[in-house]
């Protein structure tokens, strides 16, 4: 393991495999008085815990956690709090809430809790995208530090408040019927008879062109009280009814009925499609929080066959490589590894680390083609483009076609050693100087000692780059018959980008 990673990473492993450190205390006792906290939540939403919940009838749960703990990032993947929230707390019969604690202020940040590396060890992902219920940054001791009101030892420590006692329940990674059942000390909990939630459950769909057809599958979650053996769910393009299909089966609460299937949907372009959930054992269903969701699913950019590729590099550039493939698996074009650094003896650092580094390539094939980007690990740790100083961009790549983004991976992080992305753009198969020529448009000659003449139908505008992306040269108004001087650029490969008032053209120039 790289030595700049050897602290974080030992950190992190030590920390996953006991879930340890916060205090020195021991966790509350059941039976025990919690203290009030009132605190805002990541949307500045305050809550407070007698006013809002306890005085108000509902039992709380509390999760304190750290995002760099694994543990705890693998009962919150499990969802059973965000499934207990749908089917007790707001959004279903309203008598309980969830609120989850990011406890360990002093090594972490909010940005963690969005999936950026911490200062102690790597963030374990993305903990708010998809969360229901509350997330507060415990900015105000409400579990750690001095005060340390909630005897928090270690992460995930959970507990249930009762609301007519105020006294704790541990509840450590408990499932949702062990919470509701748990809960049945404090409270009766009375849920909602038909209740459920649908949900994408094939991975978000890609595709090269407009008009192809994919197996769309949903999923079905009961929330409720009732036995579910009947739920009807469609499927809507623009809002409109396109396919129809019947659960019949036995679906008991908190269970999932996956691959719900709709096979052969076309996918337009420009198109919303979505699922819904219609009905429960024939009761309609109204919150459209749980029974509407939009279908995810990608179709790729067009581009021309010359595309800008800009690389961002992490601290070990001699690692960082790049490949655009075709369907087949056929190498178009790549890229990298850079230049070591002398930071350290794996060859961090140095001017190729932590930068942009921009190459133009042209794609040879000359008929569309899909192409996939591939990230590479090229040396020998396979531990992807994750070493990333403060304040240094996130590695990755973007990719773009006449000055427009169509492709972007960035804070890729540790993924092995290679990364692929399939289906990410669209190649054309007309090379831009085909393109050019075809709107009796020249720049010549091409190698040059310096001198560019131009041939073109209206006034462009000319910026040359070099290839690390610096703009070396600029001209604009270029008439036909024009010309601009290179000479003063030393020999080697750029780039000029051509732009008039109905021609946008990238083009390599080579000068002696």
């Amino acid at each position: 393991m790289k030595k700049t990673l050897l602290l974080s990473m030992l950190l992190a492993g030590g920390l996953a495999a006991s879930a340890q450190v916060a205090g020195d205390d021991q966790p509350l006792a059941n039976g025990t008085v919690v203290p009030d906290f009132t605190a805002p939540d990541l949307n500045n939403n305050m809550h407070s815990l007698y006013a809002n919940y306890l005085n108000a009838g509902k039992s709380v749960v509390i999760d304190f956690s750290a995002t760099w703990c694994s543990p705890c990032w693998q009962y919150h993947k499990s969802h059973a709090l965000a499934d207990f929230y749908e089917a007790y707390g707001p959004a279903g019969s309203n008598e309980a809430m969830v609120i989850f604690v990011e406890g360990d202020v002093p090594n972490t940040t909010t940005a963690n809790l969005y999936g950026e590396n911490g200062p102690i060890a790597p963030s374990q992902g993305d903990w708010v995208t998809g969360t229901p219920y509350p997330i507060i940054e415990d900015t105000q001791a409400l579990g750690l530090g001095n005060a340390n009101k909630f005897d928090v030892e270690y992460f995930p420590t959970m507990y249930i408040i009762c609301q007519g006692t105020k006294t704790s329940i541990s509840a450590d990674q408990m499932t949702p019927a062990q919470i509701r059942n748990a809960m049945g000390n404090c409270q009766t909990l009375t849920g909602i008879p038909n209740h459920g939630r649908i949900d994408q459950s094939t991975a978000a769909l890609k595709f090269c062109e407009s008009g192809q057809s994919a197996l769309l599958q949903a999923k079905l979650k009961n929330f409720g009280n009732n036995v579910i053996t009947n739920a009807v769910v469609v499927l809507k393009k623009d809002g409109e009814v396109i396919d129809t299909k019947t659960f019949t089966n036995s679906l008991a609460q908190f269970g999932t009925a996956a691959n719900i299937n709709f096979p052969n949907t076309v996918f337009t372009a420009g198109s919303n499609y979505t699922l819904e959930l219609v009905s429960i054992n024939g009761v309609a269903q109204t919150n459209p929080e749980l029974t509407t969701v939009p279908v995810q699913f990608t179709i790729a950019a067009e581009t021309e066959n010359t595309v800008e590729v800009r690389v961002y590099t992490d601290f070990y550039p001699a690692e960082n490589g790049w490949e655009l493939k075709d369907a087949a698996g056929n190498v178009l074009a790549s890229g990298g590894p850079y230049q070591a650094g002398n930071e350290d003896q794996w060859g961090g650092g140095g001017e190729d680390a932590n930068t942009i580094k921009s190459h133009m390539v042209t794609l040879t094939n000359t008929n569309p083609e899909c192409v996939t980007v591939v990230l590479n690990d090229v040396g020998t740790f396979d531990d992807g483009w994750g070493a990333v100083p403060a304040g240094a961009e996130a590695p990755g790549i973007e990719i773009y076609s006449n000055g427009q983004l169509i492709f972007q991976r960035r804070n890729v992080g540790n993924f092995g050693d290679q990364l692929s992305t399939t289906k990410a753009f669209r190649a054309m198969g007309t090379l831009g100087n085909e393109e050019i020529a075809n709107n009796t448009f020249a720049m010549y000659p091409n190698p040059t000692t310096g001198i560019l003449n131009f041939s073109t139908q209206e006034p462009v505008d000319v910026t040359v780059v070099d290839l690390t992306g610096k703009t070396v040269f600029t001209a604009k108004g270029i008439e036909n018959g024009g010309n601009v001087n290179l000479g003063s650029l030393q020999s080697g490969m750029y780039v000029a980008k051509i732009k008039g008032l109905t021609t946008e053209k990238i083009e390599k120039i080579v000068i002696e």
